[in-house]
């Protein structure tokens, strides 16, 4: 299997931009290739990112709002910290990003009034919106500049919206994996926990928006990033639409089969829950470290090490391959794990909670579950079979990775951000 995913670097001697590639082409008087241009998919594409994640965010605000007017000081507390924390650690890269920006030589430097915009968006914690309309205003002077004839100055705007999409769509992949699913986690087990109680209050549609705005908004962030990345590498073929709506629901129904499971088992006993994350994240973040998986996004051993425990905290959600190689046992591996724990969680409710209580809670979460998974291994096969870029059905041989240490980074298309 294979498919592409960015790596965003901080460090000032591996980091190289996308930016300075646009140079290069420049200077070559190359062409950018066939289908390299800023199109209503791009915009349509831009759009959706920017309204799922303020759906998403704004529902579970309006979440945290309730429950502070209720007086549900638990449930409070916990929405607000999945609010806030992520939102400070995505805010905290994309200001360390715009720092290394402004001391790259070959890169223009923004003037004051960007400068503030900047500060008053990361104050209000939108940062990936504004790469985002960073991208679509790149995207939109890359149109203009080909209508004029400009071809040099499409290409670098063509260039610097995809280095903005790229590094929305990792941000917003950071966001997801620590705001929206751990959201939607614990806003489906308090629905569940109050439905199963018979307890019906109005807050409960606003809980299941915020669920199904969150689901979408972690199907979509991972659809998002595997596209922008394949449209960042000019050595790799792009993921058309017909591809992206396929990956979204394999992603969708896989997080929906995920969140159901762990939200069933949590409505019973939060604890268990936790103990099972706990594990899943400690013998993930073990499997990798121990497998000395050496990516260009790690200088040391240590740094190694901790890249283990990031990816393995994202591992209890969704699986991203650490390097090059075949990887069609550790996909079977990973979703062997994931089917034993989903199916435990899901016996643990159906043992420990009553049909008589509530038949079409009870009855229609096992089925949800159970169908969820089952469609989601549908859509990822029908992906890589019919929809992957690459056309044929040869790369379910193929391999994932984030990096090759060992790539050649002076060819044109290939920079520092590798590819998964």
């Amino acid at each position: 299997m294979a498919d592409c995913v960015v790596v965003k670097f901080s460090n000032d001697t591996v980091r190289t931009r996308t930016e300075d590639l646009s140079h290069n082409v420049a200077e070559e008087g190359q062409t950018l290739p066939a289908g390299s241009v800023f199109s209503v998919y791009h915009i349509i594409c831009l759009l959706l990112s920017i309204t799922t994640f303020i759906l998403d965010v704004g529902f579970d605000s309006w979440l945290a709002y309730f429950y502070y007017r209720q007086g549900d000081g638990a449930y409070f507390a916990l929405t607000v910290t999945f609010l806030i924390f992520p939102a400070i650690i995505t805010t905290a890269f994309s200001l360390r990003w715009y720092i290394i920006d402004g001391d790259e030589p070959t890169l223009p430097k923004p003037p004051l009034w960007k400068w503030v915009l900047r500060i008053i968006m990361l104050l209000l914690q939108l940062a990936p919106v504004l790469r985002y309309c960073d991208a679509l205003a790149y995207g939109v002077q890359s149109i203009t500049a080909g209508k004029a004839g400009n071809r040099l100055r499409q290409q670098k705007m063509y260039r610097r919206m995809l280095d903005e999409d790229s590094d929305a769509a990792l941000l917003r992949l950071f966001h997801c994996f620590l705001h929206a699913a751990p959201q939607a986690i614990l806003q489906l087990m308090i629905l569940i926990f109050h439905v199963n109680q018979q307890d019906v209050s109005s807050i409960q549609a606003i809980q299941a928006w915020a669920v199904i705005c969150s689901l979408i908004s972690v199907a979509w962030s991972l659809t998002s990033y595997h596209r922008s990345v394949r449209y960042a590498r000019d050595d790799k073929e792009k993921l058309e639409w017909q591809g992206a709506v396929m990956q979204f629901c394999w992603h969708l129904m896989s997080t929906v089969s995920r969140v159901l499971a762990l939200s069933l088992l949590a409505s019973l006993f939060p604890a268990w829950m936790g103990t099972v994350c706990l594990c899943h994240w400690c013998v993930m973040s073990a499997w990798l470290a121990l497998g000395h998986q050496q990516t260009a996004v790690c200088a040391s051993r240590c740094e190694e090490v901790l890249f283990s425990f990031v990816l393995g905290l994202a591992y209890i959600l969704a699986f991203i391959a650490p390097r090059d190689g075949p990887t069609r046992y550790s996909y079977l591996a990973y979703y062997l794990v994931f089917f034993m724990e989903n199916t435990g969680a899901l016996v643990v409710w159906c043992v420990a909670s009553s049909s008589a209580q509530n038949p079409v809670l009870y009855y229609g979460a096992v089925v949800a579950q159970v169908v969820a998974f089952i469609l989601a291994l549908a859509f990822m096969l029908l992906y890589y079979r019919y929809f992957h870029p690459s056309g044929t059905s040869a790369t379910l041989s193929k391999s994932i990775s984030i990096t090759d240490p060992d790539m050649d980074l002076s060819k044109p298309g290939q920079s520092k951000q590798q590819t998964l």
